[in-house]
Parts: structure tokens; C-alpha cells; sequence
């Protein structure tokens, strides 16, 4: 009890105490609002919106861009260049060759093939390959694909 009231209704007594003085001063019905203004409810309402979306968005790519970045120096590694990825696998397109890739056996179980593809996929599929081999790399993966069925009929 404060004062001779519980503590809600001297927090109600508050809140209707400021929300009336800041009617008397002429800010509208919400501006005893506190907090984050809720821009699509708040429009409507008649309170200020917030800045046009694009302000919003490009706010922490300035905040980001006020720190000056560090000079290259001994204290900086300069960047690593990209390695160079090996793409000889793809000039070799035969049957022959890509079954030697697959290495594929009798004695595979079914298991053993879809892990076989797989790891051949982690290597060869269009998607990761450079786009120059994409070609390449889409007929590597129909002639494996066609050699692993086979065996998992014939398992």
C-alpha cells in the first residue's frame, strides 16, 4: 500500500495524471505513449511515422562505415588469394573414365553405391562446378547416375 492505495492503483493514478497532461498541452490522444513508435498502427492514429524504409535499412551500413578501417600492415594479413580449383576431372568424360572415377564394384552393396554417389556428386555436380565445366560436369553426372542405377538393379 502506498499512501493509503494498493501499488495498481497508484500506477493507474500515474499513467491518467500524465496521459491528462499531455492532452492539455495539445500532443494528441497518444502522446503519453512511451516506447517504440508502431508506425503502421501509429499512422493511423495520427502520430509520427518512422523514416522511409530505406533510411531504416541503410542506418547500420552507415554506422558501419564511420569507423575507418585499418591501413594493410604488418599487423594486417593481406587477404588469401582463392585456390585454384583442380578441373582436370572434367575433361574425362568416357564411360570408361567415369566408372574408373566411381570405382565402382560387384561386390557393392546398395549402401555402398549411394555413398559412391554421392562423394562422385560432392566432386562433379553442375551446381559447384566452374561455368565453363558446367557442360562437363552435367554429362559426368548423367553417365554416373545411369551407372549407379544399373548396379542398385542389378543389387
Amino acid at each position: 500500500m502506498v499512501g493509503g492505495m494498493d501499488s495498481f492503483d497508484a500506477v493507474l493514478d500515474r499513467v491518467t495524471s500524465e496521459r491528462a497532461e499531455a492532452r492539455s498541452h495539445g500532443s494528441g490522444a497518444w502522446a503519453a505513449m512511451r516506447g517504440w513508435n508502431s508506425s503502421f498502427v501509429a499512422t493511423g492514429l495520427g502520430a509520427q511515422p518512422w523514416p522511409a524504409g530505406d533510411q531504416r535499412v541503410a542506418a547500420p551500413s552507415v554506422i558501419a562505415s564511420e569507423e575507418p578501417s585499418p591501413a594493410p600492415g604488418p599487423s594486417t594479413p593481406a587477404p588469401r588469394p582463392e585456390p585454384a580449383i583442380d578441373t582436370s576431372h572434367f575433361q574425362r568424360l568416357s564411360a570408361k573414365e567415369v566408372a574408373e572415377d566411381i570405382d565402382l564394384q560387384a561386390s557393392d552393396s546398395a549402401a555402398v553405391l549411394k555413398s559412391k554417389r554421392r562423394r562422385f556428386a560432392r566432386i562433379n555436380h553442375p551446381d559447384r562446378a566452374p561455368l565453363e565445366w558446367r557442360q562437363a560436369a552435367t554429362t559426368r553426372m548423367k553417365i554416373a547416375n545411369q551407372m549407379v542405377d544399373e548396379a542398385l538393379r542389378r543389387v
